[in-house]
């Protein structure tokens, strides 16, 4: 069991907080709140959000998943993760609202978590809630940069600002997942 370890919680590298200057009431929200995403943007939206999986693969080896995320694991973090990408999508607009990447430690979460992580449509912090699963999260890092490829589901330049969070999900001492969630910097200005 890897147990969290408040010594080592304090030596960890802090996110930089100025990228919060100059952003929106409801933007610096999104980047340091510790509820969930979804149900933040269900209200402010007035809309029900869905996901869109992009990819999704387990992967059995920790040193081939996206580098951002394998350097935050521990080494006890191991065993098969599942590498997930998706849209958080307005229902009825269709529109793209956040772009999620995820690292998850299968092994750490219940059997029908997993099951219904990998089967259905619903964002994860719905399944946190219909599984009453108790969380702690971290935040590690901010990001302001360039869209890049991310351009595309939004419909904005490469060259367009984007901003992300990542943080990682803790249950019951353990590791259970790394999130990074990303926003265009013109999204959710008050």
């Amino acid at each position: 069991m890897n147990v969290l370890d408040p010594l080592c919680l304090s030596q960890r590298r802090m996110p930089v907080k100025q990228i919060l200057t100059g952003l929106s009431r409801f933007q610096r929200i999104l980047l340091v709140a510790d509820g969930t995403v979804t149900e933040m943007l269900e209200q402010y939206l007035a809309e029900k959000i869905k996901v869109l999986k992009i990819y999704e693969k387990i992967e059995p080896d920790t040193a081939q998943i996206h580098s951002r995320h394998r350097d935050y694991l521990r080494q006890g973090d191991t065993g098969p993760v599942l590498e997930r990408e998706v849209l958080l999508q307005g229902q009825n607009t269709l529109q793209h609202w956040i772009h999620a990447e995820s690292t998850i430690v299968l092994n750490h979460l219940t059997q029908g978590f997993r099951t219904d992580l990998l089967a259905s449509r619903e964002p994860i912090g719905r399944l946190w809630e219909k599984y009453q699963i108790e969380t702690f999260k971290t935040l590690l890092d901010f990001e302001k940069r360039p869209a890049g490829k991310l351009a595309e589901h939004f419909s904005i330049s490469p060259t367009d600002t984007v901003i992300s969070r990542t943080y990682d999900v803790y249950s019951g001492g353990r590791l259970i997942m790394i999130i990074t969630e990303t926003f265009p910097a013109h999204f959710f200005q008050d």
